[in-house]
């Protein structure tokens, strides 16, 4: 059984030519680990413009985000530097206690093309992009001993929190759960199918004693990935006045389902050719195929994979950047809380 994930990560490296510093994109690159020195000595009328007009509305646009004394500002700041400068602050601000899950860049640019992604459709020049570059930092996190002893405490606990994990990452950036692989392991495999009956009747006599079948792949995981029933509200409610691991798992689950039922995700778009190599992280036990299923995607990945997430594309006016900004911050909340919630049922194993 292949779990190398160490190796992996290096053809994921190759595959998106190791491109980890944005700014090769020649575009604007914020880290949300790095915060900028603040000089509060420098008034901000000092700002002084080079380029393009969109550049200062861009830049007028993003200093919504941040207090004036946490810029940097001098009389040769460019509107791109106010750009940049204004999204690492805020962007830092909102993530500052994610700890496991990859970290990721936002990336500003006036032109689509500037992501080297292959886009459906016509560029817009009325709009500012804003890419979600990974960082390459993805996690294994083992479930295996948190999730059971949840289980055998609150039985569906551990179910639970591995679902509600699962939606939070789709709304943010997607964890290589087991049903993620099964996913890819039915084109990896399986000619498009997910159960042995079909797949037998896609291949024939094309079958022989080295073949994998769907129903060994899904025998190596246990139940709690896969099926299982998960928790009503009220008893998750109940598990959470506790003090031990199970109530604080369950306070998480709850601050999660609520931002869902605030409709809270990060506002980027997919809309170009390709699909991301990466993932917040993988999750699994350690025993199962899941490694064997990421070495085979990352091994066949080709060209068609790139490092970016995705891109959000905001307009031009004050009142359809500040929407975007408060359904950022959402995204950011939820993406702090499922880190807390990998947290509470996995450990990073390197």
């Amino acid at each position: 059984m292949r779990n190398s994930i160490g190796s992996t990560r290096a053809i994921v490296t190759e595959r998106t030519q190791g491109r980890s510093v944005a700014a090769s994109f020649g575009s604007v690159a914020t880290c949300f680990l790095t915060l900028p020195g603040v000089s509060q000595n420098v008034p901000v009328k000092s700002v002084y413009e080079e380029d393009d007009s969109q550049w200062l509305q861009a830049a007028k646009l993003c200093a919504e985000l941040v207090d004036d004394d946490e810029l940097v500002i001098h009389d040769k700041t460019s509107a791109r530097d106010i750009t940049s400068q204004s999204l690492s602050v805020w962007a830092s601000k909102h993530c500052a206690e994610i700890q496991v899950l990859d970290k990721f860049e936002l990336i500003a640019s006036l032109d689509q093309d500037a992501f080297g992604l292959d886009y459906e459709g016509e560029p817009n020049k009325e709009l500012l992009y804003i890419g979600f570059l990974s960082q390459q930092t993805t996690p294994f996190i083992n479930v295996k001993a948190k999730v059971e002893r949840l289980e055998a405490v609150y039985p569906g606990l551990g179910r639970t929190a591995i679902s509600i994990a699962e939606q939070a990452s789709y709304r943010t950036f997607t964890a290589f759960t087991p049903n993620v692989a099964l996913h890819h392991a039915s084109y990896l495999y399986w000619c498009g199918t997910d159960n042995d009956e079909d797949f037998k009747e896609e291949v024939g006599d094309g079958i022989d004693e080295d073949t994998l079948f769907p129903s060994q792949f899904l025998a190596s995981f246990p139940t709690y990935f896969l099926s299982g029933t998960t928790l009503e509200r009220g008893e998750i409610q109940r598990i959470a006045e506790g003090n031990d691991d199970a109530g604080e798992t369950a306070k998480v689950i709850l601050s999660i389902m609520g931002l869902i039922d605030q409709d809270a995700r990060l506002p980027y778009l997919n809309n170009f050719y390709g699909e991301s190599a990466y993932f917040s992280c993988y999750m699994g036990t350690g025993d199962d195929m899941l490694g064997r299923v990421l070495d085979d995607f990352y091994q066949g990945s080709g060209d068609g994979y790139t490092d970016m997430y995705g891109v959000a594309e905001v307009k031009f006016n004050k009142l359809a950047f500040l929407k975007w900004k408060s359904d950022m911050e959402k995204g950011f909340a939820l993406y702090t809380q499922l880190d807390r919630l990998v947290r509470c049922i996995g450990e990073v194993q390197n």
